[in-house]
């Protein structure tokens, strides 16, 4: 009875391990043959993906290499719409006539220091932040301010809050006009949609309460010492 009994429960531990074994073996065979096919089917779907954008642009990540001959609208989109575009007339007046960027841009060392390290794919600046239009280039086309202010003697585009008209073109006298004199580039962005806010916005950082006189903010009248 004892052996039999015996018997049975060897029998029975000899079949939970090779239950166990087989278990095992095909939890194994599962991770094997599993992880493999998942790590394939990653790399697949990644190099897909590194192909899609190398094929939608080639030379991302390339050195742009600019030089005065370059195409600015490659990268410059916005200020290349301005062009064509009827609410800047500045830019349509400009294109009209044939004037290039670098007609107008010919800073060549500063710009070439300001693409030095651009690369194709890489997001433009949204606005310039170096001067790189020389006055006198304006002026060798517009004629100096003397002859502009002539032009726009009756122009109404600077008045105050007061119904005061200034000749933008034509700053009245004083000590602050003299120590900053002002450039065409502080007014005139040709790329810019409002040429009278921008203009306004040049004066508003001395007359920043929208009043063309001095001693509106404080007083410059001399006090006796009682």
């Amino acid at each position: 009875m004892e052996r039999e009994t015996f018997a049975i429960n060897r029998g029975r531990t000899l079949a939970a391990v090779l239950v166990a074994v087989l278990a095992l073996a095909a939890l194994t065979a599962g991770l094997m043959g599993c992880a493999p096919q998942q790590k394939a089917a990653d790399t697949g779907s990644g190099s897909g993906a590194a192909a899609e954008e190398a094929a939608d642009d080639p030379m991302a990540g390339q050195p742009v290499n600019w030089t005065m001959e370059s195409e600015c609208a490659t990268c410059h989109t916005s200020e290349a719409e301005s062009a064509v575009d009827t609410a800047c007339p500045q830019g349509v007046a400009h294109e009209a006539e044939g004037i290039t960027c670098v007609q107008c841009h010919t800073d060549e060392t500063t710009l070439s220091g300001e693409h030095a390290d651009v690369k194709f794919g890489d997001k433009p600046a949204t606005k310039a932040t170096v001067d790189t239009v020389d006055p006198a280039t304006c002026i060798s086309c517009h004629g100096d301010l003397a002859e502009v202010a002539a032009l726009t003697a009756e122009s109404t585009a600077l008045t105050d809050d007061k119904g005061t008209t200034v000749n933008p073109h034509e700053r009245p006298a004083g000590a602050k006009h003299e120590e900053f004199p002002a450039t065409c580039t502080d007014c005139h962005n040709n790329h810019s949609k409002d040429l009278p806010k921008d203009a306004m916005k040049y004066c508003a950082q001395c007359h920043h309460r929208g009043v063309f006189e001095c001693g509106t903010c404080h007083e410059l009248r001399d006090r006796e010492v009682a």
